[in-house]
């Protein structure tokens, strides 16, 4: 009992990015067990880079699940708009999004 304590506080204390990362991106699809959370939620408060890596996945995770949901592009696009300005409409909203994603 005590070695697995020593070890999770170990974990938890000497998380890398590369690793905070992983867990951020499981973490969307399943809940992380106690270490892992404790060592990602430390991990974030010290890791800038981290932090942002975690609020650009949720903001293209959010952006996905609206246009899954929506099909609006699918659905309107086609039939409104001719080709060319399809095309200029997919480039102004990708510019939009990595904006959006080098602002945070």
């Amino acid at each position: 009992m005590v070695r697995k304590t020593f070890k999770n506080i170990v974990f938890i204390l000497t998380l890398r990015c590369d690793q905070a990362s992983r867990l951020i991106s499981y973490s969307q699809e399943s809940p992380l067990n106690k270490a892992e959370s404790w060592a990602l939620s430390f991990h974030l408060l010290i890791c800038r880079m981290c932090r942002k890596y975690k609020k650009q996945l949720k903001f293209m995770r959010d952006i996905l699940s609206r246009l899954a949901e929506s099909r609006l592009y699918d659905i309107i696009v086609p039939s409104l708009l001719t080709e060319e300005q399809a095309e200029t409409l997919r480039g102004r909203i990708s510019k939009k999004i990595h904006e959006k994603l080098d602002s945070m």
